[in-house]
């Protein structure tokens, strides 16, 4: 196995990795919207915090030499199914048209009052 950490995304604060690769496969722990460098929740609106997890979600991906296009799935974990269109509107941008297989539930309480978290899976040859 690997393990790979980006300095561009939030402080892995435990024992765990921000992505571990197995074989082909890779999996991104749970990322929430931090901001990278003050540890602090970007953002009070659903929109605002869906483009801070990506964005820290693109940071490990490149970290370990991938890019959305390597997703294969995602779980995304929503303190409120309230905040499903806003969430899903910028999930969409980031995706593009690739369309990578989904879970999304309201999760209830989330680490730090966050709105959301996501991890995923991606594939590379």
């Amino acid at each position: 196995m690997e393990f790979f950490n980006s300095k561009e995304s939030a402080e892995v604060v435990g024992p765990y990795s921000h992505c571990v690769k197995a074989g082909n496969t890779y999996y991104v722990c749970g990322q929430v919207p931090f901001h990278p460098v003050s540890g602090e929740v970007v953002g009070v609106s659903i929109e605002e915090q869906t483009r801070q997890t990506l964005n820290n979600l693109k940071s490990v991906l490149d970290a370990a030499g991938l890019d959305f296009s390597h997703i294969a799935k995602t779980t995304v974990f929503l303190a409120t199914m309230n905040d499903f269109a806003g969430f899903n509107e910028v999930y969409a941008e980031f995706m593009g048209d690739h369309r990578p297989a989904r879970l999304c539930l309201g999760a209830g309480e989330i680490v730090h009052g966050c709105l959301l978290e996501m991890d995923a899976i991606a594939y590379k040859e």
